[in-house]
């Protein structure tokens, strides 16, 4: 009993930061609005500060990953402002990276008991609330990833089709290899990172004319077209082994 408790230790931890997060309404801090307010002084700070500013630019992106703050977009585009290519792309996939892996392994660390050795016990509780006909699902599932787990992880990370947290969260659950984890998630979110970085440099309007930016200026239908496109070359020899078989 004492041994599941530390094991959920990491996961209480997380949720708990969340939630005082969200309560205290932490999210206005994420905003165009403030960039606007405060891009020159922090632009200050970073020439004058290099090192400093850029390891507070990491760790509080590894918070906002961490606890799913949905701002990482946010952030990248504040990293094209603030810092110069190819520095802002490397500050922000160590990020990214290192905050996905953080919450992976309290996903992976808090179902270890339960997917372990008790799994059978968990299958047949679950059963009660999928009904009968999915009484193996998730081990259908599991096994599924497992077969392929570099390229599903690739699949979602490149397409951006689910939520970041999401993908972390599942990651842990099915019990990827950390090693796969990290790689699938460094290469995964370079795209969009580079994309973002690149078009910081267009807030720079934005910053001068005081005019009205939106989401959508940003993630077009092209661009997101773009990244599903570059998902599914990741299922390609998925795609391809099952052909095989059926023939």
């Amino acid at each position: 009993m004492r041994k599941k408790i530390i094991t959920w230790i990491p996961a209480v931890i997380i949720l708990l930061l969340i939630l005082i997060f969200y309560l205290t309404e932490g999210m206005h801090l994420f905003s165009f609005e403030r960039i606007r307010e405060e891009y020159f002084k922090w632009r200050a700070f970073v020439h004058e500060s290099p090192v400093q500013s850029a390891a507070y630019f990491i760790g509080i992106y590894i918070l906002s990953v961490l606890l799913v703050i949905p701002d990482s977009t946010f952030l990248t585009l504040l990293g094209g402002l603030l810092f110069p290519m190819p520095l802002a792309i490397i500050y922000a996939c160590v990020a990214e990276t290192l905050g996905a892996t953080l919450f992976f392994w309290a996903a992976k660390l808090a179902f270890i008991e339960v997917l372990g050795k008790p799994k059978e016990r968990f299958l047949s509780k679950l059963q009660k609330f999928l009904g009968k006909p999915k009484k193996h699902l998730f081990s259908k599932l599991q096994t599924k990833f497992h077969a392929h787990p570099a390229n599903y992880l690739l699949f979602f990370r490149l397409s951006h089709l689910l939520p970041f947290w999401v993908i972390n969260a599942c990651a842990g659950i099915f019990r990827a290899k950390t090693r796969t984890f990290i790689w699938t998630t460094a290469i995964g979110v370079l795209p969009l990172t580079f994309f973002l970085v690149d078009a910081a440099k267009s807030l720079s309007k934005y910053l001068e004319t005081h005019t009205s930016l939106q989401w959508n200026e940003i993630f077009t239908l092209q661009l997101k077209i773009s990244l599903i496109s570059l998902g599914f070359i990741a299922l390609l020899p998925v795609l391809y082994q099952k052909f095989r078989k059926k023939r």
